[in-house]
């Protein structure tokens, strides 16, 4: 049965192409819908963005309409008026697009804009012969909407169908486990691995590429990784990070944490999602990984480059010119840019906002940032925080500023990340050029934007529709490592 959606507008600045999203049905877009997208539409932030690449696009299907107008006024200029409910062919789809306008000289009346829209909605609501649908991501919205008599929904369409809640566990038949444990860190090939399924409650899922975790005895487990090729390998211990001579460096604690490192240390696994509550290690784990492959990246381009200065002192003028062409050859991939991290944090406060910040950009990123700092601090020291920070190999990367960013040799960090939009977190992510790992961490369920939930928001969005790429590791946290107070809090407050 087909119905009739009227959609909000923060519906089209969280998704600029919504009206492409309900099949063969009707889509409303009530008058003043149209005028909130026009006050919005000047400015730099990405709701502006969105607002203006909403209205091009109803701009583009409305381009038969104007036609159609034209054609009246030409024969019938006294009676070319517009009907209120103009119907317009949706693009791609058999959906039928309906520009439901005021009458000029009889307005409706409301407090809100979100009175208003409802209000027109009623006052049309015996021409629609389908069930009339409000969508809308504003909770107060939804219950006006049911007073009116209308159903409600929220917009579905980038909702993650499936929010991972800890790492799946695997029947140990489905591996030889001997082969594993006789040889750790070495993938072994179990033939038709990825066509198997595992149990998740009382659902069959299938195995795809990522971590398992595999209970091959009674109250023993271990953690396992498969490959796109189906291969699958035994993880018994990750390194430590950032040791030193003085430090003994960072451990993983538990399976998910070991499963964590792994990704991160990994070059294969470009995009790592890192969810979970409070104190289970996301960002501690990001950052130190993040200064463990910098560190090394660099060292050895350093090296590297030392041997090529040095070889060319004792080589011939034929082995200087082919030397020279490798290093040529390296610049032009970006192998000799140095390795930076790339820190980022949505702005979004807990509690009222602070007002303006002074001081030039860093300045301004510093009090965001800062629980990343805190975390570098703990790792290496303040002193060695502002010497990193000093000459470029940390980056404080304001969000408003990345968009036409091409970001090449980094280790992108993306700090509660949960409290993205599905469009923003897809410009960061194709931003990432060569050589560039972008790591995402975050609480699905600790979400400070309004609109945002927890299967809409551009964590969940991101790990739901990347997550079976072969270059992509979704690692769900749940245990608390931080201290049995933090741990507490966060399962009782």
């Amino acid at each position: 049965m087909k119905k009739t959606y009227c959609l909000d507008t923060n519906v089209l600045i969280h998704d600029p192409h919504a009206v492409f999203s309900f099949d063969d049905n009707f889509v409303v877009v009530p008058e003043y819908v149209l005028l909130e997208l026009d006050k919005l539409k000047e400015g730099n932030e990405e709701r502006n963005h969105s607002a203006r690449e909403a209205s091009r696009l109803l701009r583009d299907i409305s381009q038969g309409l104007s036609a159609k107008v034209i054609a009246l006024q030409d024969k019938k200029p006294a009676d070319a008026l517009i009907d209120t409910m103009p119907e317009l062919l949706i693009p791609g789809n058999d959906g039928k697009l309906i520009l439901l306008m005021d009458d000029p000289d009889n307005r409706v009346k409301g407090e809100t804009r979100d009175d208003q829209i409802l209000a027109l909605l009623h006052k049309h609501r015996t021409k629609f012969k389908t069930p009339i649908i409000v969508v809308t991501k504003d909770t107060l919205m939804s219950v006006k909407a049911i007073a009116r008599g209308f159903g409600h929904q929220d917009y579905q369409r980038d909702q993650a169908k499936v929010q991972l809640q800890q790492l799946p566990v695997l029947d140990a038949k489905l591996v030889p486990i001997d082969a594993l444990f006789a040889a750790p860190a070495t993938p072994v090939p179990v033939a038709g691995i990825l066509s198997m399924t595992y149990k998740e409650g009382d659902k069959d899922m299938p195995i795809i590429p990522g971590y398992y975790v595999i209970k091959y005895e009674e109250g023993k487990e271990t953690l396992v990784s498969i490959d796109a090729g189906g291969k699958v390998m035994a993880i018994l211990q990750t390194p430590n990070l950032c040791r030193t001579k003085s430090f003994r460096g960072v451990r993983a604690k538990n399976l998910e944490q070991h499963a964590a490192v792994d990704a991160l240390l990994n070059d294969q696994k470009t995009l790592v999602c890192l969810m979970g509550p409070a104190g289970t290690g996301k960002t501690l784990l990001a950052v130190a990984s993040a200064l463990d492959v910098v560190r090394k990246s660099n060292r050895d381009q350093q090296t590297v480059a030392e041997n090529g200065a040095e070889a060319t002192e004792v080589v011939s003028r034929r082995e200087k010119k082919i030397i020279r062409n490798q290093q040529r050859q390296q610049n032009e991939k970006g192998t000799k840019e140095k390795m930076r991290i790339l820190i980022a944090r949505p702005m979004v406060s807990m509690g009222n906002e602070m007002g303006f910040l002074p001081g030039d950009i860093d300045e301004k990123m510093r009090p965001w940032i800062q629980p990343i700092i805190d975390n570098l601090k703990l790792l290496i020291g303040q002193k060695q925080v502002d010497d990193l920070i000093s000459d470029g190999t940390i980056e404080l990367q304001p969000l408003q500023f990345i968009r036409g960013r091409s970001i090449s040799n980094a280790f992108l960090i993306i700090d509660e990340s949960q409290n993205t939009t599905p469009l923003e977190i897809k410009t960061i992510i194709t931003r990432a050029g060569y050589h560039c790992k972008v790591v995402l961490t975050g609480d699905p369920a600790q979400i400070d934007r309004p609109y945002l939930g927890k299967l809409s928001n551009g964590l969940t969005y991101a790990a739901d529709r990347m997550g079976k790429e072969d270059f992509t590791a979704v690692i769900p946290l749940t245990k608390c490592e931080r201290g049995k107070m933090a741990a507490r809090a966060a399962e009782l407050l």
